[in-house]
């Protein structure tokens, strides 16, 4: 025996003692990496916690704008991978992390949610919601889920079959779970939440199956309703007059809320978009304006009052689902010298980009971002004239609808360059429009869209002050992904060929970019520990023409195919050591 080799016998009693420290260590890490407290005072000044990424948006006012600089133009070209996380489905993923001081909290398609050292990726603990066996039938557009809302020691989550969950952050544990709606009824919750003054504000798909639109806020510690806003009004409510007097049809009447809105402080007003009305297609059973469909609700945060509303298509035909994020901006200065206080922008799917007085709802301007041609929209009131629309059996090819001018991914805006970063959609579709009988659990819809090929887009700055396109980032296929922009003159965002990029954000120049494998379809983040700044995107894509990205959506990829790379993963780049 080499006098080198110590015997097995003596051995063991080392390998019992490190054994046993094997708990000891589990146990210091997850000390290490305990949750700090995220206080509402917290949320509040988000805007200056440069380090965190606190909500879906980031800031209260949705701006996805991030203080850091220390990655910027000129060593952006250096950004290389720093960990992977499988996210484990394969299904598409429109997860927004947070991140609170070095623990990241991302959710996943089938109810899924990680907690993840974002140092290193490495898995703290998970959760996953059981799901009814029948809810995929009941879903327009994938079991998929956009991320979380956090407060003090809690995480809050909804799932696809409209439970509202509130999490332990340490554990995962279930503290409260809340069925908000009948998910047999086609009723969903795909968005993150918001937190507002001690209260966990949410809103819920399911227009393509009939539902009556609604907002509801739940008081955060115990899970009670403290407050539920229809967004389509009974007889005899303000807003009743743009329904058909004497029809039920309100009661399907639509007006989702599944997109996470913004919130003021100072005014206490919550800004949410609402869905197209249903049936989505056949608007002669439901005849008028359809109010509160298509629109902007500014809201009382204490009450859900209407405080004002502004509808972006009244009487929508084309299925323009006008929910998109509202971004507030201050001291927007105008080409002539006039200053907006307090502004609201927000980009629709009626391919229309607009300024609002957030105060009164008043409207600054619109101006058109991509090519219409089946509304028009008066460049200083707001007001649509409808230029054409399929009769009952009728098909129609029609320019900048429901899967084309800006989705639900977010944009963003960066105060030093008072612009706007919009991924655009240059799409026609055939529009067809038939008769239809509202049936629980069936689609509600009364017509069709098919995509004609191939659709393109590009990533559009817009100059908040005159509403004009300052530069544009043309690609060969449709730009559905979200958008971040920092201090360090950069805008983050990615694309159905799989890609990560960075352009920068005063002439859109492509700087760098990282085939990930699989389409970046939400919005990156940016986020700093320890003084080191980070990027962070979730990639997830499913292979096939169909589902992807909603009817008709990606036609052809850069390659030619009728299909995209699919795999998913969250992949965080940093600065090499």
């Amino acid at each position: 025996m080499s006098r080198h080799r110590r015997p097995l016998k003596a051995l063991f009693p080392i390998g019992l003692l490190l054994f046993s420290l094997v708990p000891l260590a589990v146990a210091l890490s997850a000390w290490a990496m305990d949750w700090t407290l995220v206080s509402e005072s917290r949320l509040l000044a988000a805007e200056t916690d440069s380090d965190n990424w606190l909500m879906v948006n980031r800031t209260h006012d949705s701006k996805r704008y991030s203080p850091l600089s220390q990655i910027n133009t000129k060593n952006v070209k250096n950004l290389v991978p720093k960990w992977t996380f499988s996210i484990g489905t394969p299904d598409r993923q429109e997860s927004t992390p947070v991140v609170n001081n070095g623990i990241m909290i991302v959710t996943g398609s089938w109810s899924k949610l990680y907690a993840l050292d974002a140092r290193t990726g490495a898995l703290l603990w998970k959760r996953e919601a059981t799901l009814p066996s029948d809810l995929p039938e009941l879903l327009c557009c994938g079991v998929v889920n956009r991320g979380v809302a956090v407060l003090g020691g809690t995480i809050y989550w909804g799932t696809p079959d409209a439970h509202l969950l509130a999490l332990d952050a340490r554990t995962g544990r279930v503290v409260w779970d809340v069925t908000v709606e009948d998910y047999k009824t086609g009723y969903t919750l795909t968005g993150a939440p918001l937190i507002v003054k001690g209260k966990v504000v949410i809103g819920l798909g399911g227009g393509e199956y009939g539902i009556r639109g609604f907002l509801q806020a739940f008081d955060a510690r115990t899970g009670q309703s403290a407050w539920k806003t229809y967004t389509v009004p009974a007889p005899g409510e303000p807003g009743s007059e743009t329904w058909p007097k004497g029809s039920d049809v309100w009661k399907h009447g639509g007006g989702s809320t599944w997109v996470t809105g913004s919130y003021d402080p100072v005014l206490n007003l919550v800004y949410w978009g609402t869905g197209n009305p249903g049936p989505a297609y056949n608007g002669w059973v439901r005849p008028g304006k359809n109010l509160y469909t298509g629109a902007v609700l500014a809201l009382d945060a204490d009450s859900g009052h209407i405080r004002w509303h502004f509808q972006w298509t009244p009487h929508d035909v084309w299925e323009y689902d006008g929910v998109n994020e509202m971004i507030l901006v201050d001291r927007v200065k105008r080409p002539d010298g006039s200053i907006v206080d307090k502004g609201l922008i927000h980009a629709d799917r009626n391919g229309h980009f607009y300024l609002l007085d957030r105060t009164t709802g008043k409207v600054i301007y619109a101006r058109p971002f991509i090519h219409v041609d089946t509304i028009k929209v008066d460049p200083e009131t707001g007001e649509v004239t409808p230029l054409k629309r399929p009769k009952i059996n009728q098909t129609i090819v029609g320019c900048g609808h429901g899967t084309a001018g800006k989705s639900w991914q977010p944009m963003s805006f960066n105060p030093d360059t008072g612009m706007a970063y919009v991924p655009a959609v240059e799409m026609c579709a055939h529009f067809s429009n038939r008769r239809v009988i509202y049936e629980k659990g069936k689609q509600y819809l009364g017509g069709s869209q098919r995509g004609v090929s191939p659709g393109w887009g590009h990533l559009t700055a817009i100059d908040v002050g005159s509403g004009q396109t300052v530069w544009e980032y043309v690609t060969k296929f449709p730009m559905y992904t979200g958008t971040v922009t920092t201090a360090g003159g950069l805008v983050f965002a990615g694309n159905p060929g799989g890609e990560l990029m960075a352009l920068g954000a005063k002439a859109g120049e492509l700087l760098w970019r990282f085939r990930i494998g699989s389409a970046v379809v939400a919005g990156p983040i940016v986020f700093a520990i320890d003084g080191k700044q980070y990027v962070a995107a979730v990639a997830g894509l499913p292979i096939g023409p169909s589902g992807a990205l909603g009817s008709g959506g990606l036609q052809e990829d850069i390659h030619g195919s009728r299909s995209v790379p699919g795999r998913s993963v969250l992949i965080v780049f940093g600065l090499p050591e």
